[in-house]
């Protein structure tokens, strides 16, 4: 028996979810700001409801980023917690990788698409990845990064040929960011705008991840932001 429990706290939904085998439990709400509150209560309701303790999880899946900065902290500190506790192995996976999946589980994407998930990350830049499906499963071309909001410049790939469908993901997409591969300027064939991370896709992602034993302890794990200035240009607004 296969048991994982996932959270998410990147964006602005907050999403737990157990799954015990192919059973699922979930747990979601559209509440920003609210996610400190809210999101141990909605694990210990999925736990209770499940009838199962937390000490006979196999594992806690969640995404470490690139996301909103308090958002990561909330879900980080919670996980931290659950798995120091319970002495569970956790699994950290992208949020913007969590978005491809849950953008194929939902859109029937063809097989040949070429996924962009791309998060606001304030400041006029964006967080952003590139994803092909791979056996069910979204898997990054290249490592996420951070760009202006204007623009993403899309890698040569010698495989793909330039008729490829590409499908934008996430808020991001609502600054229409120009796509450019070289000096060719290619527009996406779709544009899921609200389409976020979400703790059900997680569970696909994590059930892998356990399987090939892509675990690892908390404490070698640490929230991925991507852009490190973010908390201390905070700070300084605080000065006089």
């Amino acid at each position: 028996m296969v048991t994982i429990l996932s959270i998410d706290t990147s964006g602005a939904c907050c999403s737990v979810a157990l799954s015990i085998d192919d059973k699922h439990f979930l747990r979601r709400t559209n509440t920003p700001r609210e996610h400190a509150r809210l999101v141990l209560p909605m694990v210990d309701e999925l736990l209770t409801e499940a009838a199962i303790q937390l000490s006979c999880l196999d594992a806690i899946a969640f995404t470490h980023g690139p996301g909103s900065f308090t958002g990561l902290r909330i879900g980080f500190g919670v996980v931290q917690g659950l798995a120091f506790g319970a002495e569970l192995p956790v699994i950290a996976l992208s949020s913007l990788q969590v978005m491809a999946q849950r953008a194929m589980r939902q859109e029937n994407l063809s097989s040949d698409s070429i996924i962009i998930p791309a998060i606001d990350a304030r400041m006029g830049e964006l967080y952003w990845g590139l994803y092909s499906q791979s056996n069910g499963l979204a898997k990054a071309l290249t490592p996420d990064a951070l760009c202006p909001q204007q623009e993403l410049s899309l890698p040569f790939f010698e495989d793909q040929s330039s008729n490829m469908t590409l499908v934008g993901v996430g808020d991001g997409w609502q600054y229409q960011p120009e796509l450019r591969r070289g000096n060719d300027v290619i527009k996406p064939s779709v544009v899921y705008q609200n389409t976020g991370p979400d703790a059900e896709d997680i569970l696909t992602l994590a059930k892998v991840a356990l399987q090939e034993g892509r675990v690892s302890a908390i404490e070698n794990v640490e929230p991925v932001y991507l852009r490190n200035t973010i908390s201390w240009k905070k700070r300084q607004r605080l000065n006089p």
